[in-house]
């Protein structure tokens, strides 16, 4: 290991997670295979663990691990939309829900066609910002995305972000208010 790298180790939830923080250079560095997952560096900003992280899985003992057509859809999601967007905005991005299982899916009520399930989607938060600031400032960066959904604070608080290469991205920006539904916004 390069003497920049570390490693830590945490457990939680009687599952131990490594994560490796590469010095610079390739955001594969460091990264390592356990089992089927993929732990270390997913790129600058972003870590395999924290895209692929659930509450939900460890609950309920469920199996999160994401395929590799869904790992791959999370290397594109990061590198051409998440650490370009840490870097414009020059604050700490917190990933809240990330790569999402069938059965994890279900188990937090999430739309049966959720781009979680295909490693296309994360929900996020950015220090210092509400939703609906976030949302404005991913939409004014030009960076590409499928759509941008930002959530009433009753209802999370929080950015869906998701970013595809299976069809044009729609560009779509919604608003998730209290009451529940979506309607359309013009976040800037």
């Amino acid at each position: 290991m390069k003497p920049a790298a570390a490693v830590a180790a945490f457990v939680g939830a009687g599952v131990v997670v490594l994560l490796a923080a590469a010095g610079g250079g390739s955001p594969m560095v460091g990264v390592q295979r356990v089992g089927d997952r993929m732990k270390g560096q997913l790129g600058r900003f972003f870590s395999w663990a924290e895209v692929t992280a659930s509450g939900a899985a460890s609950r309920l003992g469920l199996d999160n691990t994401p395929p590799p057509e869904a790992q791959a859809a999370l290397e594109r999601l990061v590198a051409v939309v998440l650490d370009p967007l840490r870097s414009q905005l020059g604050r700490p991005i917190v990933v809240t829900s990330g790569y999402r299982s069938a059965a994890v899916n279900r188990a937090v009520s999430g739309s049966p066609t959720s781009q979680h399930m295909s490693g296309e989607a994360v929900d996020i938060k950015a220090t210092g910002l509400s939703a609906e600031q976030l949302a404005g400032a991913i939409v004014r960066t030009g960076l590409p995305f499928d759509q941008v959904i930002w959530y009433a604070p009753e209802r999370g608080g929080h950015v869906h972000l998701s970013y595809t290469e299976k069809r044009p991205n729609r560009r779509e920006v919604l608003y998730a208010p209290a009451a529940g539904g979506y309607t359309r916004s013009a976040a800037s």
